[in-house]
């Protein structure tokens, strides 16, 4: 039940209340998604012909002969300075994900505690540092590593050194890196309490809020797995679909109701089975894997007359008793 201006809201009213936030952070949720796939096929496209560094060339740097170019980095540094808008661009919309991403875990965060949830104090917190750091760590990094570029470009020392020192040094470089790194962590771990909190409560699915936890640990791990940005814009679409009131199967209980409507454990699911087999089985009609009825009882045997033959010493006991 939530609390709001000292009042009680009552179910009715906290679903009332919610239903206009719902339809546009719904709204949210499918741009964000949208904008996921968007900008992580802008920044692929622009960093597709980067030059690589080989081991073989490091090796050849540190022994001190020579590559053909002027140094060790300056590929990489000139390929920023010739390609530079695009990825801006990238990473720009890569940081309109991040807020994106922030709004929609603080809102769904507020309706889990509306029910009734449980999350730790600190997880609204987490989203809010962690969504800001990322998103204007990525654009402070990139626009650094772009004028570096450009200054690097115009240098007459265009040597590994230097090369080096235009990708990691300079105020925009090293804040940028900074507050990349601060706002990860904390956004990933506010990913995994917001979801499985809502989940707790009904408002996510089992399969919605499991893959939310799973999401929150690909923040982490998105860098070093291919593909992870699609299982990212998957569960954004699929909270966006909630939100709207369009989950395909029907809509969780707990959005109308306005209040917690727990998932059953895997114990009440068996219960209910048996429940109902049980059920079935009482009708007289066998249920799938309901115990048969027992039959009627067989009928006892009943001893029937001895036949069998008398001995001799018997005979001979009653021809006596005759005579006498």
């Amino acid at each position: 039940m939530a609390v709001a201006d000292g009042l009680v809201a009552t179910p009715e009213q906290l679903v009332a209340r919610e239903r206009p936030v719902r339809a546009k952070i719904g709204l949210v949720a499918l741009a964000t998604a949208i904008l996921t796939v968007v900008a992580n096929v802008v920044q692929n496209a622009a960093l597709s012909d980067r030059p690589r560094v080989t081991e073989i060339d490091a090796l050849r740097d540190a022994a001190g002969e020579p590559l053909g170019r002027a140094g060790l980095g300056t590929d990489q540094v000139l390929f920023f300075h010739h390609h530079g808008g695009s990825i801006l661009v990238g990473s720009v919309l890569q940081a309109l994900v991040s807020v994106g991403v922030g709004i929609v875990l603080v809102t769904l965060l507020r309706f889990a505690l509306d029910r009734g949830g449980h999350a730790p104090r600190f997880a609204r917190e987490l989203v809010i540092v962690g969504a800001a750091a990322a998103a204007i760590g990525t654009v402070m990094l990139t626009l650094g590593l772009v004028l570096n570029a450009n200054d690097f470009a115009s240098a007459a020392d265009q040597g590994t050194q230097a090369a080096h020192d235009a990708a990691r040094t300079g105020f925009l470089v090293v804040t940028g890196t900074i507050l990349g790194l601060i706002g990860l962590f904390p956004l990933a771990a506010g990913f995994v309490m917001i979801a499985i909190a809502a989940m707790r409560v009904g408002l996510l699915t089992r399969f919605v809020g499991v893959l939310g936890a799973i999401v929150g640990v690909l923040q982490i791990l998105g860098p070093l797995s291919a593909g992870a940005f699609v299982v990212n814009a998957f569960w954004l679409a699929m909270v966006g679909a909630l939100m709207l009131g369009r989950w395909p199967s029907g809509m969780p209980p707990a959005w109308e109701r306005g209040e917690a409507v727990p998932w059953p454990t895997q114990q009440e699911l068996r219960e209910e089975r048996d429940r109902q087999r049980a059920a079935r089985g009482d009708g007289g009609g066998r249920g799938r894997g309901a115990a048969a009825p027992a039959g009627p009882a067989e009928p006892a045997a009943v001893e029937g007359p001895r036949t069998e033959a008398p001995s001799r010493s018997t005979s001979a006991r009653k021809k006596r008793k005759r005579r006498s």
